[in-house]
C-alpha cells in the first residue's frame, strides 16, 4: 500500500529506471542483430522480394491443389525485385535503423515485462497472480501480429506494388529505403495492432470503457478499422480485406475480454 502513496516525482523516477532498462535491452538485441547482418537482411528482410519466398510457394501450392487454379504470375512475383540504393550512406543508415527496430521486436517480451512491473503497484493481489499469463498472452499477440505482417501482408503489398503499372514504359526498380520502410512499417504496425485486446483490458480495468460501449459502437468501430486497414495498405481491396479480417476478430475478442473483466469486478 505504501507504493500507492508514492509521490508523483517518485513515480517519474521509477518510470525513468524502467525506460533505461528497456533501452539497454533494445541496444543489446540491436548489437546482436548488427553482428548477424547477413542473416537479418539476406534471409529475412529481402526474402519477400524473391520469387521463392515461402508465402508465394505455399499460396501457389494451396490454390493449385484445392482449387486447380493456375495463378502464376497473378498472385506471385514473376521475377525477383530489383532494389537499388541511391544515397551515399543509405545502406549504413538502413543498417542501423533496421537493427534498432529489430532489437525492439526481439526484446519486446522484456520491454513489456518492465512496463508491467511499473503498473504492478496499482494492481490488486489477485491481478498480480495473472502477471505471467498476461506476459505470455501479450508476447504471443505481438509476435502473431509480426508474423502476420511479415508472412501474409508484406508479400501481398510487395506484389501489388510490383505488378501495378500505369504503363509498360517505366521500369519498377525499387528504392532501398522505400522497401525497408514497407517491411518495417508493416511488421511493427501489425504487431502493435494485434495488442488491441490488451489495450481494451487496461481501459476496462480503468473503467474508461465497457463491453456495452464496444457493442453499442460496433458499426463506428468497423468504420475506424476500415480506415486503419486502408491506411496500412495501398488501398486495394484485397490487401485491405486481409488486414480488416484480423481486426474484426480482435475486436470481437476484445468485447469478450471487456465483458469478463466487468463480471470479475462485480463478483469480487
Amino acid at each position: 500500500m505504501k507504493e500507492n502513496k508514492m509521490p508523483f516525482w517518485k513515480h517519474i523516477e521509477e518510470l525513468r529506471k524502467h525506460i533505461i532498462r528497456c533501452l539497454f535491452a533494445i541496444i543489446i538485441a540491436m548489437i546482436i542483430l548488427m553482428n548477424n547482418k547477413n542473416i537479418i537482411f539476406d534471409k529475412i528482410i529481402f526474402a519477400p522480394s524473391k520469387t521463392d519466398f515461402i508465402t508465394y510457394r505455399i499460396f501457389y501450392k494451396f490454390t493449385n491443389t484445392f482449387f486447380g487454379i493456375h495463378l502464376h504470375p497473378i498472385f506471385l512475383l514473376s521475377k525477383n525485385l530489383e532494389i537499388q540504393n541511391r544515397q551515399i550512406f543509405g545502406q549504413f543508415n538502413i543498417y542501423l535503423w533496421t537493427c534498432f527496430i529489430g532489437g525492439f521486436i526481439l526484446s519486446f517480451p522484456y520491454v513489456f515485462y518492465e512496463f508491467w512491473r511499473f503498473l504492478q503497484p496499482a494492481l490488486s493481489k489477485k491481478e498480480r497472480k495473472y502477471s505471467k499469463i498476461i506476459l505470455v498472452v501479450v508476447t504471443f499477440l505481438f509476435l502473431l501480429g509480426v508474423f502476420f505482417g511479415y508472412f501474409i501482408l508484406c508479400p501481398f503489398l510487395i506484389h501489388f506494388g510490383y505488378s501495378f503499372r500505369i504503363s509498360e514504359v517505366p521500369k519498377n526498380i525499387f528504392d532501398l529505403s522505400d522497401y525497408i520502410c514497407l517491411i518495417l512499417h508493416t511488421v511493427l504496425s501489425m504487431g502493435i495492432i494485434f495488442l488491441f485486446p490488451f489495450f481494451i483490458f487496461l481501459l476496462t480495468k480503468m473503467e474508461l470503457i465497457s463491453y456495452i460501449f464496444l457493442k453499442k459502437y460496433r458499426k463506428h468501430a468497423f468504420l475506424i478499422m476500415l480506415i486503419i486497414a486502408s491506411a496500412i495498405t495501398p488501398g486495394d481491396i484485397l490487401s485491405t480485406i486481409i488486414v480488416l479480417i484480423p481486426l474484426l476478430i480482435l475486436y470481437q475478442i476484445s468485447i469478450y475480454i471487456s465483458f469478463s473483466v466487468s463480471v470479475n469486478k462485480k463478483t469480487s
